[in-house]
């Protein structure tokens, strides 16, 4: 009787220590705060982006009629892409590559051609593709000649409208637009520059024509064919009379087997340059040099790459026109995508060459 009186005493005794560890832990677990991960070192957290993007869009503009093709809707269709971009108040726009396909191609070949898009993705800039339409052109090649866009206006204002779209479709620095293109693309392009300095920080013509004085289909013909022989003095005259700025700095990039658009053009507009930034008058850049000097550099063919020559048009040090000449390169985008026409695979890197003396280049005001 006893041994079981002293057996329940201590089973008693055994349940209250329990309760009283029990209660001690529970309080202690209620007044501890609830664990919550340790904050991410600053240095690691990842920057919120926006995914890279493809817009397919069309522009208008009332200056944009064309002869014949008066009746022909003043508008084009174009393709703006956008690499994946850092999100933020204070992210910085991005510079805009406008690129003008030559005859023959679509702004889809043009980009897959040059693969511009993949240089875009890793420097950080926007690429908009101008598209001609084969109702204003049957080969597709861009009315450069035509007299309403041979003065600015006609296919040169629907691309400027381009660039508005593009303006509102991502951060664009409006310092920072540039033009490129291929033959009657690179034409288009030099006009564009011409006509509106304003506007572009640099331009590229690959195997592309100068602008003409009085252009027509037969003199563009000819002028592909043998050379351009220019009054620089004329054209330089007429651009100070209009303009208040200098040209956009020009890199020229053409084969020196090219049948299709013979190499002259590329000296004629090269020469059109020096005359432009030589003919400013007195009060465009007080204090610097007028004369331009020319600093020549020839790069040996390598395994996969071509020969060529590099000159280089420089005032107060400064470049405003570059002219490569490829050894061998006929028609076609240098170091391009072979599987599509006008595409070279071999060495230079036109694409390369273009970013790299365009991205150097930032219009001021």
């Amino acid at each position: 009787m006893q041994k079981d009186v002293k057996l329940a005493t201590e089973k008693l005794a055994r349940l209250r220590r329990f309760r009283l560890r029990l209660a001690a832990l529970l309080n202690r677990t209620a007044a501890s705060p609830p664990l919550r991960p340790a904050p991410e070192p600053a240095s690691q957290r990842l920057e919120r982006s926006a995914k890279a993007k493809l817009f397919h869009g069309n522009a208008r503009s009332d200056l944009g009629s064309t002869s014949p093709w008066l009746m022909l809707p003043a508008e084009r269709n174009f393709s703006l892409y956008v690499p994946e971009h850092p999100l933020g108040k204070d992210t910085a726009p991005m510079p805009l590559l406008v690129m003008i396909h030559g005859c023959k191609q679509s702004a889809d070949d043009f980009a897959r051609g040059t693969r511009m898009n993949d240089l875009a993705a890793r420097e950080g800039f926007a690429v908009l593709y101008a598209e001609q339409s084969s109702f204003a052109n049957f080969r597709r090649c861009w009315n450069w000649f035509e007299p309403n866009t041979a003065a600015g206006h006609g296919e040169c204002a629907i691309v400027l409208e381009m660039i508005v779209a593009a303006k509102k479709l991502a951060k664009i620095d409006a310092h920072r637009v540039y033009a490129a293109g291929m033959s009657s693309g690179a034409a288009l392009a030099g006009l564009l520059a011409f006509h509106h300095p304003d506007q572009f920080a640099g331009v590229a013509m690959h195997s592309g024509l100068p602008p003409l004085a009085n252009p027509s289909a037969s003199s563009a013909i000819l002028a592909m064919r043998n050379g351009v022989r220019i009054d620089t003095g004329a054209l330089a005259e007429s651009y100070w009379e209009i303009q208040a700025d200098f040209p956009p700095p020009l890199i020229v990039i053409h084969g020196d087997d090219d049948h299709r658009v013979h190499e002259r053009n590329a000296t004629a507009s090269m020469k059109l340059w020096e005359a432009l930034w030589e003919g400013a008058p007195d009060g465009a850049a007080p204090n610097e040099m007028t004369a331009l000097t020319r600093n020549d550099k020839a790069l040996p063919a390598a395994e996969g790459s071509r020969a060529y020559a590099q000159m280089d048009l420089l005032r107060s040090g400064r470049i405003v026109a570059r002219s490569v000449r490829v050894a061998g390169l006929a028609h076609a985008w240098s170091g391009g995508n072979p599987e599509l026409e006008f595409n070279d695979a071999r060495a230079p890197d036109a694409s390369e060459l273009i970013w790299r003396f365009l991205s150097r280049q930032s219009r001021s005001g």
